[in-house]
């Protein structure tokens, strides 16, 4: 059990966790309103397509805090609507949880990227910066449009480790950062535990310097 400021507020953005078998599907959206355990969200979209959620169904929440973590909770649809955007109405029906796993641990950081990507059969090669890092993902920005759901190829270094890894994008946003128009959520597609560890001491070993530094 988590605090009420840890619960989610009304425009945050969330992930959807979809579950089907063995296959678990991951789509962006938003917190529209909320009412007691009641939440509105926006339906997922799919390559400009929607994302049909049914009554009943059972998904998972996630969302992050900032300076916090991640957290997550389970919820039961209770309706779709498609009047003016496409809407679900979704109850939480368990307890909030804090995603224990370091890996989602987010560290602002800018690292150099190049991002690979296929856009109208065309091989793109951008390169990009980070505006944050984690075990599970990037933060990056990038100057050219995506849709959530592409599938991209991402190189960067850690210290002096290479990183080579196909990555799905989770989130499309306007930039904060003037030099990009965009800042994609991203998340890595089967990265492999020496990756994984050499990102998280990466992580680490530069909090450290900056605690060192008295610069956090």
């Amino acid at each position: 059990m988590v605090s009420g400021k840890e619960t989610p507020d009304i425009g945050i953005r969330i992930e959807i966790t979809k579950s089907t078998r063995d296959i678990r599907r991951y789509y962006a959206s938003q917190v529209l309103d909320i009412a007691g355990e009641i939440f509105v969200i926006s339906g997922p979209i799919y390559k400009q397509n929607l994302v049909m959620m049914h009554e009943g169904e059972r998904i998972k929440i996630s969302y992050m805090v900032e300076d916090k973590g991640r957290y997550t909770f389970d919820a039961e649809i209770l309706e779709r609507s498609y009047e003016d955007i496409y809407k679900l109405k979704v109850k939480k029906v368990s307890d909030i949880r804090r995603d224990q796993r370091r890996g989602f641990y987010r560290f602002k950081t800018a690292i150099p990227v190049t991002k690979e990507s296929v856009i109208r059969n065309t091989v793109e090669v951008e390169e990009c910066r980070t505006k944050d890092i984690s075990g599970s993902g990037l933060n990056l920005y990038s100057n050219l449009e995506h849709e959530v759901g592409d599938v991209v190829k991402c190189r960067f270094k850690v210290g002096d480790h290479l990183i080579d890894n196909r990555c799905q994008i989770m989130r499309v946003d306007e930039s904060d950062n003037p030099n990009y128009k965009y800042s994609l959520g991203i998340s890595f597609i089967k990265l492999n535990e020496m990756d994984k560890d050499s990102i998280i001491k990466f992580i680490f070993l530069e909090e450290r310097l900056l605690k060192e530094k008295k610069l956090i």
